[in-house]
């Protein structure tokens, strides 16, 4: 059953993350709002993790919350022998096959909202909660947050063609916010909000290590990251014809060391929360496939981008080109670092702009949250979900 708030304590906040797991944005998203929360006498009672089975909870989200931290299985991205492009088919056919383990993790997400009774649920984009909704009368407000929820912004503008990708795109971040009272749309630049659609846009919600970085220092060095590790070949590829650049990479390989020293110039690293922020803090120039956090982490920092969109990837394609769109550097299809040349020679990032926009969010992000615990939840969603979800593009 719902209940209203808790008063005392300027009515602080019970609440309960949920986040998708896959690559490591929404998990990121998800440690810089808890900050933000417990700053505001809030607190984050449990998080659910949605991952995929050959997945595994990075140890730095783990140890960034005092709440337990469970994890479901829940669907992701299928990629090719290689660990370079996204396959959709394959992706389909075994989210398909898999559907009595999701019904097994709607049961323990169900009983998880049970267990930690919150205020508001935050859902960071795991598609499990939106399926929650529509199997499960809502009890609880919800709040949906991530950068998709701009693909249903007038404003936003997607690449050319592909008007089947574009569909799909926007029906999928409006499956994942079934039973959000509120869809919060993260950007990298101000747009109007859109009262009538209960979407408000808000700056990126960045980690509290960001802020802490130095941005006096510039070191020669060119800090590579790539969410499929079979990019690699191509990193390595253009590592040994430019052989003096001195690179540093970050990876997800899981059978990898934590440092693997490949020449005197090219290291590999494995994800490291603390090191990557300190790198990107101090190198001259920034390539990454076309994560959304990691671009915005990188404009704040004043570090021109090269972003390289996952093969098959639509979402990633989009965030390319809203990156360049936003002045933060140059896109392109492989790991050619040469091509982060231009984005260097047209000098410096819309970096105080971009800080101004970032600190706007601080205050806004609980406001939010605030308000949604105080509106009556909007209880069984009626039958015509589906249609609403897949309303044209």
């Amino acid at each position: 059953m719902s209940h209203p708030p808790r008063t005392g304590d300027a009515m602080a906040l019970r609440c309960l993350f949920v986040v998708q797991g896959e690559g490591r944005g929404h998990l990121t998203q998800a440690m810089a709002l808890r900050r933000m929360l417990r700053d505001a006498g809030h607190r984050v009672a449990g998080v659910v993790v949605g991952k995929s089975d050959d997945q595994a909870v990075p140890a730095f989200f783990r140890a960034a919350f005092e709440a337990p931290v469970t994890d479901v299985e829940s669907p992701g991205f299928v990629s090719d022998d290689a660990d370079r492009s996204v396959r959709p088919w394959a992706t389909l056919r075994r989210a398909l096959g898999r559907t009595l383990t999701y019904w097994r993790s709607l049961s323990a997400l169900d009983a998880a909202i049970k267990r930690h009774d919150p205020d508001v649920v935050v859902n960071f984009f795991e598609p499990l909660m939106g399926l929650h909704a529509v199997t499960h009368s809502p009890s609880v407000p919800v709040v949906a947050v991530a950068h998709q929820y701009m693909f249903l912004h007038p404003a936003y503008r997607f690449p050319s063609g592909r008007r089947d990708k574009r569909w799909a795109a926007r029906a999928f971040a409006r499956l994942t916010a079934c039973g959000a009272s509120r869809r919060l749309a993260l950007s990298l630049y101000p747009a109007p909000d859109r009262s009538q659609d209960d979407l408000a846009v808000l700056p990126p919600l960045l980690r509290p290590g960001v802020f802490r970085q130095p941005q006096d220092r510039t070191e020669p060095f060119i800090l590579v990251y790539i969410l499929n590790s079979g990019y690699a070949d191509e990193v390595i590829r253009w590592h040994e014809q430019n052989p003096t650049v001195p690179l540093h990479c970050f990876w997800d390989r899981p059978d990898a060391a934590p440092v693997e020293a490949y020449d005197e110039t090219l290291t590999f690293h494995q994800l490291d929360d603390e090191k990557f922020l300190r790198l990107m803090a101090r190198c001259r120039g920034f390539v990454s496939t076309a994560g959304f956090e990691s671009i915005a982490e990188a404009m704040y920092l004043g570090t021109p981008v090269q972003v390289v969109p996952v093969e098959g990837h639509y979402e990633q394609r989009c965030n390319a080109v809203d990156a360049v769109r936003a002045g933060a550097g140059v896109r392109s299809t492989q790991f050619d670092i040469g091509h982060l040349r231009a984005a260097l020679d047209r000098g410096s990032t819309p970096e105080a702009r971009f800080q101004a926009w970032v600190r706007q969010g601080r205050r806004r992000f609980v406001r939010e949250l605030e308000a949604a615990a105080r509106r009556p939840v909007a209880g069984a969603l009626g039958p015509r979900v589906a249609e609403r979800i897949l309303e044209a593009a």
